[in-house]
């Protein structure tokens, strides 16, 4: 796979992935126009708590599960979704029974108010996806991209679509979103068992087997619960210091922020079957550091749009409506110091190759765990200092902390030829950009000035160059 192989990869599955990822952004306009700051914390809270426990209930197996699929025979890949398959219905199953019996307990408790039936609902939910997310990464490691985007679509237009018919036409407030989702994640639940069944076979059901995925699996759940414990510490430690209210409005700007995310796991998508296949071969230092500066170079860009023009976006008004209600706006500084968290962590999941590669998953977990006491920390020292945006401030600073301590165990691990002179120009431009731009008090002629030189500085200065670009843009 060459790197223009690399870029494919990471557009196909990439696209699938944040079209499933972008639900929650592009119903933004909708519940922030309808809902109370308030209504929209719960819904911000049941969000968050979702993604933390379909990391639990998923226990590491998707990795575990790309990393023995890709390279084995299609016997040995049948065996491999049996028992991953297998594992996840076992333990799914008496997880819902449990969670469903103390759905009055925790419901104040996850969502900030007395709604059992919620709960109820989360729970069916999280069973579903860890079950269908497991054949959508075997489309991914079978090159089947349609389906896998096809998959995605589905989910994204039940979602959307239901949520626009139920909360604008019946008119079931915050009810409706538990709904939609469960109807989505139950579609595509029934949608992917053709799939399930052409491969699962208890024949093939095998103890030993099960242990060799297990074993790899593991270590990756501390580090899946870290890194999800950074994303859940912010809005419940906000709830706890604030209100309901302050966490919709945090939410809403971290939103916004996230597409810096969603460009870094499209990007991740590609970048994990691709280093798992250049890293067996030899001095690979080099290539991985060339990876680097180019997928900085666009997540820098990615970075200067959303900070320059998030605000004009945000308050942009059509047919009298904003994409944020005006209760929301307020949210807007959140943006920039979001993005830029997930800038780090897309230069972390850079470094990542080595802990694959060497076998060495309880890394992730030790920089993960870093960066969830951090965050909890920053958040305890920042939040009664800035309110929503100290929340921002510590999710950054712990994304940055998380990459230093990967880069360091790097070096000893499975060192990458990084080209710091050019990683060097690129934070200049960025930092250059963004006080010229606060200098001139967001002036929109000043704006598109530096958009527009960003790309021109980079081909200056040789971090791009035309020759190999308009190639790649070619094929």
């Amino acid at each position: 796979m060459s790197i223009k192989s690399l870029g494919k990869q990471s557009l196909v599955y990439g696209i699938g992935h944040i079209l499933a990822r972008l639900v929650t952004f592009l119903l933004l306009p909708l519940y922030t126009n309808v809902f109370t700051a308030s209504e929209y914390g719960v819904v911000a809270l049941f969000y968050t708590f979702l993604s933390f426990m379909n990391v639990i209930m998923r226990y590491g197996l998707g990795a575990a599960f790309l990393k023995f699929y890709v390279p084995a025979s299609d016997n040995e890949r049948n065996a491999i979704f049996t028992n991953v398959i297998a594992s996840l219905f076992l333990t799914g199953i008496p997880f819902f029974l449990v969670w469903h019996g103390f759905r009055n307990l925790i419901s104040p408790i996850i969502l900030g108010i007395n709604e059992p039936s919620f709960i109820s609902i989360m729970g069916i939910i999280i069973v579903l996806d860890t079950i269908w997310s497991i054949p959508l990464l075997g489309f991914r490691a079978e090159n089947r991209p349609i389906l896998f985007i096809i998959f995605s679509l589905l989910n994204v237009g039940i979602t959307i679509g239901l949520n626009l018919f139920l909360i604008l036409k019946l008119h079931m407030g915050i009810r409706a979103i538990f709904l939609s989702n469960l109807s989505a994640s139950l579609c595509v639940f029934l949608l992917s068992l053709p799939f399930i069944y052409q491969r699962f076979e208890f024949a093939l059901l095998d103890k030993n087997r099960w242990k060799s995925i297990i074993t790899f699996a593991l270590p990756f759940l501390p580090a899946g619960l870290f890194s999800m414990a950074m994303e859940v510490a912010d809005r419940y430690i906000l709830k706890y210091l604030t209100d309901l209210s302050t966490v919709g409005i945090y939410n809403a700007g971290y939103k916004i922020g996230m597409l810096m995310m969603l460009a870094v796991t499209a990007f991740n998508f590609g970048w994990q079957p691709f280093f798992l296949e250049k890293g067996k071969g030899v001095n690979q230092e080099k290539l991985f550091g060339k990876v680097t500066t180019l997928v900085l170079a666009g997540l820098g860009f990615i970075w200067l749009i959303l900070t320059l023009w998030a605000d004009d976006f945000i308050q942009m008004k059509i047919m009298g409506y904003s994409f944020f209600g005006e209760e929301f706006q307020r949210s807007i500084p959140i943006v920039p110091w979001i993005a830029l968290g997930y800038l780090f962590y897309g230069f972390y999941v850079l470094q990542t190759p080595g802990i694959f590669l060497k076998n060495r998953p309880g890394i992730a977990a030790w920089t993960r765990l870093l960066g969830a006491t951090s965050n909890i920390i920053f958040c305890f020292i920042f939040i009664p200092l800035y309110g929503a945006i100290g929340a921002a401030m510590a999710t950054c600073l712990a994304f940055f902390l998380m990459l230093v301590m990967m880069y360091w165990w790097n070096t000893s691990l499975y060192p990458i030829r990084l080209e710091w002179r050019k990683i060097g120009f690129i934070t200049i431009i960025l930092i250059s950009g963004f006080f010229v731009s606060r200098a001139s008090a967001d002036n929109l002629f000043i704006n598109i000035l530096i958009t527009g030189l960003y790309p021109v500085g980079l081909i200056v200065l040789g971090i791009i160059k035309m020759d190999s670009f308009k190639s790649r843009v070619a094929d």
